[in-house]
């Protein structure tokens, strides 16, 4: 669990910024500078930690959450600049972390609460995308009705 740690933290929180009162953000935020690819990589990264939880035979809940955590950062972290930016505040790396560890705590604990969760999560992502969907339609037949 150690080296899935480390990795977290220089994903996530290996750099200080100065005259932040200790705000920090790490590789991922400057991997996910370089379009398309930079977030692919900084995805691929995450991804070691929650093949590492599964491997610890942690639940499927936790493991389908930090699935969920590297999937939201993934999506938004492609969008231009907000992504980015979204990037600095999200750190799905170390909220991946921080959930393996209250599963190591307490792994008694019911799960119904966070599979209620996910499906929210399911939900407003599927309509975000539905959302792009339309809007892209939107776009492509005002343009067309232009001709």
């Amino acid at each position: 669990m150690a080296e899935v740690e480390t990795l977290a933290w220089l994903l996530d929180n290996s750099i200080p910024v100065p005259f932040l009162g200790g705000r920090r953000f790490g590789a991922d935020a400057i991997i996910g500078l370089i379009p398309g690819f930079g977030d692919l990589a900084s995805a691929g990264l995450g991804l070691l930690v929650v093949w590492r939880a599964s491997r610890m035979g942690f639940p499927r809940i936790v493991v389908a959450r930090m699935l969920m955590n590297t999937a939201i950062d993934l999506v938004v972290g492609a969008i231009p600049f907000l992504g980015d930016a979204f990037d600095l505040w999200f750190k799905s790396n170390a909220r991946n972390i921080g959930l393996a560890k209250q599963w190591l705590e307490r792994p008694d604990r019911s799960t119904r609460s966070e599979w209620l969760a996910i499906l929210m999560i399911v939900a407003i992502l599927v309509g975000m995308i539905a959302f792009v969907v339309w809007a892209i339609g939107a776009v492509i037949s005002g343009i067309i009705g232009l001709f």
